[in-house]
């Protein structure tokens, strides 16, 4: 049997997700994650141009990450639906808690991957606790936006 999909919430996901990630590093966290991850510079404020990366002099274009981040944010709500209909978590509760649920696992491999990296414990803050959100927002938008 083949899953209803609304791809019109699929859409709304996706874009709920870039938007979330928009808020998370371009507004909230956006200078204690550069530092997490060695960027400085003047081109840090505008997220294009010159900045430092452990001293090392680099150029930001945005554009790759931005679609590759796009195109994310679609696979993540189509999963998404998936898994909610196969769970039958087929409400705005029922979709955020599983959506929850997979953004600590997230989570939890951010936070393992930045330990091996000796990253700051700052970043996996950031990044997982992004994680969580964003699979929160989309499940809860999947699981209750069902297609009659």
């Amino acid at each position: 049997m083949i899953s209803k999909i609304n791809w019109l919430a699929v859409l709304v996901s996706a874009i709920a997700g870039m938007f979330i990630g928009f808020l998370w590093y371009g507004l909230f966290f956006m200078d204690q994650w550069a530092e997490g991850v060695g960027l400085t510079g003047p081109g840090m404020a505008e997220g294009v141009g010159d900045v430092f990366k452990y001293g090392e002099a680099v150029t930001i274009d945005p554009t790759t990450p931005m679609i590759i981040n796009a195109v994310s944010m679609f696979i993540y709500a189509f999963i998404m639906n998936w898994l909610v209909t196969k769970t039958n978590r087929t409400s705005f509760t029922g979709g955020a808690t599983l959506g929850a649920l997979i953004g600590t696992v997230a989570m939890l491999t951010t936070y393992v991957s930045n330990r091996f990296a000796m990253n700051p414990t700052s970043l996996s803050l950031i990044d997982g606790s992004y994680y969580i959100v964003l699979f929160t927002v989309i499940g809860a938008i999947m699981g209750g936006w069902r297609k009659k």
